[in-house]
């Protein structure tokens, strides 16, 4: 079995990432590869509905499991880390490629959609890979993201296909 290669997308709240993860999915589903997401919402609280398996934890239940017609939603009542997800998802079935949306002090393969005050971050930037910047922020920050491409030799790109293009190279050829 072949480790499936992982993806970080990051970038402030608002910034895309959701929808470029998206795209990739569309794109690498059309290709027929396997791929798994995770997405940190670590700055959010999950809050148990009234679903028979939400009932299940508010009772006791540590995992829960649903198995409808098309899809098994699994719940468990304990913070993951990021790594044991993977470690699960790659033991556990035959991917290609682990989308990760969020967790900026990660190590893995990044994206970096480019927002004013990103550099203000504690990312590690040693891992980007790509860069992505709509054409306006792009227009008002042409010289610090220029800068910053040319120092890291990383793939740049302000539009979304070429950028999805790059990332297909880098992972798949």
């Amino acid at each position: 079995m072949t480790q499936p290669k992982i993806l970080q997308i990051i970038g402030y709240s608002d910034s895309g990432k959701t929808s470029l993860v998206k795209l990739l999915l569309e794109k690498l589903s059309e290709m027929n590869y396997s791929c798994a997401t995770i997405k940190s919402a670590r700055t959010h609280t999950y809050h148990l509905t009234n679903k028979d398996s939400d009932e299940f934890i508010k009772a006791g239940s540590n995992f829960s499991a649903v198995m409808f017609e098309n899809i098994t939603q699994i719940t468990l009542k304990e913070q993951v880390s990021l790594n044991r997800l993977i470690k699960e998802f790659s033991n556990n079935s035959e991917l290609d490629l682990i989308l990760i949306e969020g967790f900026k002090k990660e190590k893995y393969p990044k994206l970096l959609i480019w927002t004013k005050g990103i550099f203000e971050e504690p990312i590690d930037f040693s891992t980007t890979r790509f860069l992505y910047s709509n054409f306006k922020d792009y227009d008002d920050n042409k010289q610090a993201i220029d800068e910053f491409v040319e120092r890291n030799d990383i793939l740049f790109s302000n539009d979304i296909k070429e950028t999805i293009q790059n990332i297909l190279k880098y992972f798949i050829s």
